[in-house]
């Protein structure tokens, strides 16, 4: 069997297909590249970890931590720092502090989110009529900026979404599908309607949970030398591939 591509997903699928528990096929993975990866580009400068592609994932997808754990480096990840957790967003020539309340992109606090500048006043009034916008009655797939832009506008899309999102996936939103990329979106729009409706349910049942029963990992992970070090763990797996 031929893997076409040495990104993440070319080496994810070559290290399941040679594991003992898989198929029984030869594999070889072809990469056009001269350096494995794809989109994951990590380098350390002045003791600082700079991504030049994807900086994190989702630890609400298992798969991420589950393929780390294989790979020995569960000690290795890190979740967000509960004390830095200051995200800033280059618009219109200066950097712009994303509000605190953003939960994946979406607003759960009003007064940090219309103080905020990196929205325009008509942004904002957009963002906020989400909970007015309707239901999509098609049950087909989209893309990632198509369904952010039907739900929360262009402004809120490109500012917002697309950078938070990039530090994920590295790639076009008009090319990514919602479906594989977050099928939860679409799963809240059809259960409660409104995306920021759901955030704001979720977000006061966390609340009542309290402390004793919160997820172990914040929503973004990573490792603590970058991502750069799953590429060189799965390519020391593969060295007979």
């Amino acid at each position: 069997m031929v893997v076409v591509g040495g990104g993440i997903a070319g080496l994810s699928a070559a290290y399941a297909l040679s594991q003992p528990d898989g198929p029984p096929v030869a594999c070889t993975l072809v990469e056009a590249d001269s350096r494995l990866g794809g989109k994951i580009l990590t380098e350390q400068a002045d003791g600082f970890v700079i991504e030049g592609g994807p900086d994190s994932f989702l630890s609400q997808k298992p798969w991420g931590i589950e393929l780390c754990r294989k790979l020995g480096l569960e000690d290795r990840l890190i979740g967000t720092n509960p004390d830095r957790r200051r995200t800033f967003v280059y618009s219109k020539g200066r950097l712009e502090e994303l509000p605190e309340g953003l939960a994946m992109g979406f607003p759960t606090r009003l007064g940090p989110f219309l103080r905020s500048g990196l929205l325009s006043w008509p942004g904002k009034l957009r963002l906020g009529a989400e909970i007015f916008v309707p239901r999509r009655r098609e049950e087909s797939d989209e893309s990632m900026g198509g369904f952010f832009r039907r739900r929360l506008g262009r402004e809120a899309l490109e500012r917002i979404i697309e950078p938070l999102m990039t530090g994920i996936y590295a790639g076009d939103a008009e090319q990514l599908s919602i479906q594989a990329t977050f099928p939860r979106f679409p799963d809240m729009e059809r259960e409660h309607g409104s995306l920021v409706r759901s955030m704001l349910g979720a977000r006061r049942r966390q609340q009542a949970l309290g402390t004793g029963e919160r997820a172990r990992w914040t929503p973004f992970v990573t490792l603590q030398g970058g991502l750069s070090e799953l590429v060189r763990a799965l390519t020391g797996r593969l060295s007979a591939v």
